[in-house]
């Protein structure tokens, strides 16, 4: 287990995301009443070029590393103490030591 400082953890709060089908067969993700706390390591954000179905565009991301393992799963949402915005972890990476959530805003 990696130890993180005390001094540069924030507080995160995870909203859990599950598909919801409309009765015109429409799908969106939306937010479920369920949602924890934890506290993580979010370090600076990094660019990126990436490709989507509508063309290429730069990427704005920013990586965090929870303190131990809590249950968070690709495309849940998550807000930070110190900003207002909403950030979906686009991926998890499982390391030997320690968890790696990648993130982006939400669109």
């Amino acid at each position: 287990m990696m130890r993180l400082r005390k001094r540069s953890l924030c507080q995160v709060t995870c909203k859990k995301t599950a598909a919801y089908v409309d009765t015109t067969g429409g799908i969106a993700r939306l937010e479920t009443p369920q949602g924890f706390h934890f506290s993580g390591l979010r370090l600076p954000p990094q660019k990126r070029v990436t490709r989507t179905p509508s063309g290429i565009r730069l990427a704005l991301t920013w990586k965090l590393i929870p303190k131990g393992s809590p249950a968070v799963s690709e495309r849940d949402r998550l807000y930070f103490e110190d900003d207002p915005r909403c950030f979906v972890v686009t991926a998890v990476q499982v390391y030997p030591r320690h968890v790696a959530y990648h993130l982006e805003l939400s669109q």
